[in-house]
């Protein structure tokens, strides 16, 4: 028999101690298996406009029964976000970028399937093992990849805020995914770069371990705020029980 689990979840967003505008944009649909963070860029009225575009057009998507079915809508209507917020730049901005970057987490039963574009994470805890289920489409994660720089040289680098992927600022796009089981009591974590550039992962780890799942997200919040947070915050986090 297939499991079925239930999903306890719970989302926050912050502008963050410096900046005056929150461009992130965050959907919970628990009913509907999905749950994403959209983190734009280009300043106010630019990037609020890019993530709000994403969540707006996803939460219209119809339900699919199919897993398969449901990530190639979400699939097709990045894909025509990112036209969208192609011309509108070219119309309202003379060209600059207007974009965003996106991780979508769809869950069915006990399948679970991430879709992104940016840098925006998804992370899993598992017993005591926090994983990174998504892999950043960052300059830096490029020469990470090439041997270029080690991880540790990645945190200091002049690059490392300059995406390689993100929905509007090219003209094609492509949407990575990554599928995978789930086990009762695992603990999922989507967030924008705001967080993670200012927790460790030994710290998120040490947060979610936290054994009351309603009181880590104030809990997380709390200590990225205690930190410079420069940037906007937004994190959802959602745990698997059957």
């Amino acid at each position: 028999m297939s499991k079925t689990f239930t999903y306890e979840s719970y989302e926050r967003t912050h502008q963050g101690n410096v900046r005056t505008h929150n461009e992130d944009s965050v959907l919970s649909k628990p009913d509907a298996g999905l749950w994403i963070i959209a983190d734009g860029m280009g300043g106010h009225e630019a990037g609020e406009v890019a993530s709000q575009m994403i969540i707006h057009d996803l939460e219209a998507l119809p339900h699919r029964a199919y897993v398969s079915d449901f990530v190639d809508d979400i699939e097709d209507a990045l894909l025509l976000v990112n036209q969208k917020l192609r011309h509108y730049s070219a119309e309202k901005f003379n060209g600059l970028t207007v974009g965003s970057t996106v991780v979508s987490l769809i869950i069915r039963g006990a399948m679970g399937v991430v879709l992104w574009v940016g840098d925006s994470r998804l992370y899993r805890l598992r017993g005591r093992t926090l994983e990174q289920l998504t892999k950043d489409h960052s300059e830096v994660q490029v020469q990470i990849d090439k041997g270029i720089i080690t991880e540790d040289q990645a945190e200091t680098s002049s690059i490392k805020n300059m995406l390689s992927r993100a929905v509007g600022a090219f003209d094609e796009l492509e949407v990575d995914l990554n599928a995978f089981t789930i086990n009762d009591g695992d603990l999922f974590l989507l967030c924008s770069d705001g967080l993670y550039n200012e927790l460790s992962a030994n710290e998120l780890r040490n947060i979610l371990k936290q054994g009351n799942t309603s009181k880590v997200p104030d809990l997380m919040m709390k200590e990225c705020l205690g930190k410079a947070a420069k940037d906007n915050v937004s994190f959802i986090v959602l745990k698997a029980k059957l």
